[in-house]
């Protein structure tokens, strides 16, 4: 682990390279890129540690006592190519880290290539601070064929109010590369561990494109059978679209087997499929 944590920093420090500004109709990062978190409605900001957290709220990095290798696919509608991603977690050291590579991430607007890596620091007992770079090739719309580089920093915050309820922070493109394509916004999140192990999760977060709306994001965790995990989810956006999502986890002591659907509640039609492997380490 201490070779992880070594290689996690200088990923990290790579990151703080600055990027040309660049000029391009508005992008961002996704928040929720893995099946387990879309099956949950995609809430990322106080939900349990994984490879989301790269992207969704890296203090979520909580010492759970656990690594990981993931990786996971992704499959957009009206998009070209379908993505995989491969991802490392490490909860066990003092400086816990993950970190995320994605090909061909059509489904975020990026092109060939986008990767994040994030960390979490332990501020006091139940209070835990992270912080996440990503950075991701994109097509401008303004030079088609062409390729730029686009770069953001996020930071969060989790407190645990006792072992049943936690409440999660984010603030998003702190420092962007380019303040015209990403601008910057906060998002507050809540878990909630309910009788009959029922996880309950819900984000309420400022829309990156539209200003003054907000997104809303609820989901259920349930475990009905000792292996098997059950998810279902709902998304109310700021555009007007809602969705609904449903998972499901196999899992055993050697890692998980995870799938989940995005369904466009609008369209009448699923919009996004995720399916993912995890391994212990």
């Amino acid at each position: 682990m201490k070779t992880l944590t070594r290689l996690l920093t200088l990923l990290s420090a790579a990151t703080l390279i600055v990027c040309p500004a660049v000029g391009a109709d508005p992008s961002s990062f996704p928040r929720s890129v893995d099946a387990q978190s879309l099956g949950r409605g995609g809430t990322v900001i106080a939900g349990l540690p994984g490879a989301w957290s790269v992207f969704g709220n890296p203090a979520t990095l909580t010492p759970a006592g656990f690594s990981l290798l993931g990786l996971d696919y992704v499959d957009q509608r009206d998009t070209s190519e379908s993505s995989w991603s491969l991802s490392v977690v490490d909860t066990k050291s003092a400086i816990r880290g993950a970190l995320s590579y994605f090909k061909d991430p059509e489904f975020a607007g990026f092109k060939n290539k986008m990767w994040g890596v994030s960390f979490s620091q332990t501020l006091m007992p139940s209070l835990y601070l992270g912080e996440s770079f990503h950075m991701g090739d994109y097509e401008p719309d303004s030079d088609p064929g062409g390729e730029e580089s686009l770069r953001s920093v996020d930071a969060g915050l989790l407190y645990m109010l006792g072992p049943k309820v936690s409440v999660g922070y984010v603030a998003r493109n702190l420092f962007p590369s380019d303040k015209d394509l990403l601008e910057q916004y906060n998002g507050f999140g809540i878990g909630l561990q309910l009788p009959w192990t029922i996880y309950f999760a819900a984000d309420y977060e400022e829309d990156p494109v539209l200003g003054g709306e907000n997104n809303l994001r609820a989901g259920v965790e349930f475990n009905p059978v000792k292996k098997i995990v059950g998810r279902v989810g709902y998304q109310d956006l700021a555009e007007g679209d809602t969705y609904l999502t449903l998972g499901i986890t196999y899992k055993d002591i050697n890692g998980t087997l995870d799938a989940a659907v995005l369904y466009n509640d609008k369209t009448d039609r699923t919009d996004r499929i995720a399916l993912g492997l995890s391994i212990q380490m």
